[in-house]
């Protein structure tokens, strides 16, 4: 869980707020009881990236790799191989 502090202490202490992000990954600042900014180490970045990347690449499979079925029901009315139907 990320820590929250409010704008004004994150201000004042910003020395401190990057010590947090470096330890944490991610500081919540907050103004009003408002989240209005969220401060993320490299680190934690980098895992957001990978996350997103993964969900991209595991959407876009199917765009890439599946053969469209028409395509697919004309192929096999084309030529539908050795045993097919016999009798």
């Amino acid at each position: 869980m990320a820590k929250r502090v409010s704008a004004s202490d994150a201000k004042n202490n910003f020395g401190g707020l990057l010590e947090d992000v470096a330890a944490l990954g991610c500081v919540e600042i907050v103004r009003h009881g408002r989240l209005v900014a969220v401060v993320l180490s490299p680190r934690a970045l980098e895992e957001i990236g990978n996350v997103v990347a993964a969900r991209r690449d595991a959407s876009a499979w199917g765009e890439k790799h599946m053969i469209p079925a028409a395509s697919a029901r004309a192929a096999r009315i084309l030529n539908p191989g050795a045993g097919f139907d016999d009798e």
